[in-house]
């Protein structure tokens, strides 16, 4: 499955700037350069979504600043930026009627940002189901329950994706319903059933959590019963063979070949490849979810993920990049909701299908096997509660459950802080937020957040900001520029180019002196969308000023002009356009809507 974040580097086209002719004649006093656009994220301020329900169960949304109080390992801290994101019920309901369709002609004459309603989708939901650990009869469940959501709660500008955690089956976003059924339809559990048998024919089987006990964490319990079970299935032992975990530091000592080493030796070999299973099922899914992340990232509107899956193990490490996910949708403001797909599910004394045969095992077995259970679906859990979504479990109800999941909370307050004194050691740390005022509320808050392993530049932050000003919808004017766009035809292939144009106000800039220039950077970011919300392609420019004292009070009294072109199919688009300065900081961010018949 492929994600267009990083084709916007692929993507870039013919591009110009247009400045006076005495200008353009000073090639020291203006250069322009194509850069890709690589975003990158990092920031000192870790962000903290919030969720507060009263008695009722309902979203509160009436607090404000002086109403809370955030910890981060037990200190008190600044709260530094605050604010209330209130999502509508149903913000397509809202929409103004689409616009009127230009009228067809070889060249569309260039048409102001502001000229027409910018109509385009606002609600888009990514189901992901984890086909990597869901079981048939789950998956059957589930997916029937996403089907009749779609069949009566897609509205005309919602969409939806159908994602895959093995990257079997995709559906990019769309309002079509028989695609989206098609896609649902196509979702299997053959990799998780693959999975289970190639565990249970090992011998000895061992799970994923047995094994990193037995592989990573050197637990001789865990090793001594596998042991036992590699004695059993192996060699003919009796189920009843007793092993000691002294005997298991004994044979690793010794080398030697008897039996019980042999089987000690096939117990880690089992553990091994119960690992290397299990982690790449893990880096799988988390890789995956990562990417639907930023796919979402580039969509417009309210965004939600429904993750479908009945939990999985996160070990070794890797819950820093479980948190980085949550960051990741923080910043995006993408919504993760958790299904457990297991429903009502019960913790089976007697073992399963892994542990026929060896009754004396099964026992000793259980307490692992419960543990692996109760923390199963800690990650579905910590992704949905960290960036402020529902987690749906405990119930088989997965219509009712489909629903809370793919709704947003009405109101998400985002806090925002600084750490004192924060070592770039990539630590774990605790989060806790608390009223000043309880009056019987709850909160929901993400439990911590990762220290990061290095500081973040100026540059890296300029970036931040200009990705998510582009990947919005958000109109930003604190920079005097003009977006305008226009569509020829060339040929006769029904293909056309699209020219978009930022005229930019030079003498409203600040400027810094340095010698006889003034100097100033530009950056300039051009992007398409289609119909369905999905990025097309784009461009980035930067526009390097050092102008002369005379270039800037005379010369340049029209600013300049950023000229980017793509061809593109006809069909209906929203032009993006975000340009940032470096000396002010100042940002301007708008949309266009073009119509190529």
């Amino acid at each position: 499955m492929s994600f267009p974040r990083g084709l916007l580097a692929a993507s870039l086209l013919c591009c110009a700037v247009a400045v006076p002719y005495s200008v353009q004649a000073q090639t020291a006093e203006v250069t322009t350069k194509d850069t890709p656009v690589t975003f990158t994220s990092g920031t000192n301020l870790v962000p903290v979504p919030v969720v507060v329900r009263d008695a009722q169960g309902h979203a509160v949304g009436n607090l404000n600043l002086d109403d809370f109080q955030l910890f981060d390992n037990g200190k008190a801290q600044a709260i530094a930026k605050f604010s209330v994101e209130k999502i509508a019920a149903e913000a397509s309901a809202a929409q103004p009627p689409n616009p009127k369709p230009a009228a067809p002609a070889s060249a569309a004459p260039l048409v102001p940002a502001d000229a027409t309603k910018v109509d385009i989708p606002d609600r888009f939901i990514a189901y992901l189901f984890d086909d990597l650990h869901l079981n048939p009869a789950d998956l059957v469940r589930t997916r029937d329950a996403a089907k009749r959501q779609l069949d009566s709660q897609l509205r005309p500008l919602s969409r939806a994706a159908i994602y895959t955690t093995s990257g079997h089956q995709s559906q990019e976003f769309t309002n079509d319903r028989d695609k989206l059924h098609a896609a649902l339809d196509g979702i299997t559990a053959i990799q998780a059933m693959a999975n289970k048998a190639l565990m249970e024919n090992s011998c000895p089987p061992v799970d994923y959590y047995m094994a990193d006990r037995i592989y990573n964490q050197h637990d001789l319990s865990a090793w001594a019963i596998a042991t036992k079970d590699a004695l059993y299935c192996g060699q003919g032992g009796p189920a009843g063979s007793d092993v000691q975990p002294s005997q298991i530091s004994q044979c690793e000592a010794s080398g030697a070949s008897d039996s019980l080493c042999t089987a000690v030796r096939n117990a880690k070999q089992a553990a091994r490849a119960a690992v290397d299973t299990g982690n790449r099922d893990a880096d799988s899914a988390l890789g995956t979810l990562q990417a639907v992340v930023s796919r979402m990232a580039s969509m417009p509107g309210q965004r939600s993920i429904v993750l479908i899956s009945p939990g999985f193990l996160v070990l070794d490490g890797r819950q820093d990049q479980e948190n980085a996910i949550v960051n990741r949708a923080i910043k995006a403001n993408v919504v993760i909701g958790g299904l457990d797909a297991r429903g009502l599910y019960s913790d089976i004394q007697g073992g399963d299908a892994g542990d026929r045969g060896n009754n004396k095992t099964i026992v000793e077995k259980r307490p692992y096997q419960s543990q692996a259970i109760l923390i199963q679906s800690d990650v579905v859990a910590n992704l949905a509660e960290g960036t402020g979504g529902t987690f749906f479990h405990g119930r088989s109800d997965f219509d009712e459950g489909m629903a809370r999941v793919a709704a947003s909370p009405e109101y998400i307050y985002v806090l925002a802080f600084s750490p004192h004194d924060l070592k770039l050691d990539g630590a774990f740390h605790t989060l806790k937020v608390t009223l000043k005022n309880a009056k019987g509320m709850e909160l929901q808050v993400r439990k911590g957040y990762y220290a990061p392993k290095s500081s973040t530049d100026a540059a890296g932050q300029s970036q931040q900001q200009i990705e998510e000003a582009f990947f919005s919808r958000n109109e930003i004017h604190d920079l005097p520029a003009v977006l305008q766009t226009q569509f020829f035809r060339t040929d006769n292939s029904g293909d056309a180019t699209l020219s978009a144009v930022a005229k930019v106000d030079v003498k409203k800039l600040a400027f810094h002196k340095e010698g006889d220039r003034n100097r100033n950077d530009i950056t300039v970011v051009t992007g398409v969308f289609d119909n369905d919300g999905n990025y097309v392609v784009g461009a980035q420019k930067i526009v390097e000023m050092r102008l002369l004292d005379e270039t800037l009070e005379k010369r340049v009294g029209s600013g300049i002009s950023v000229r980017s072109s793509f061809t593109v199919h006809p069909g209906r688009y929203v032009v993006r356009l975000v340009v940032r300065d470096s000396e002010g900081k100042l940002m301007s961010a708008q949309s266009s809507l073009v119509e190529i018949p």
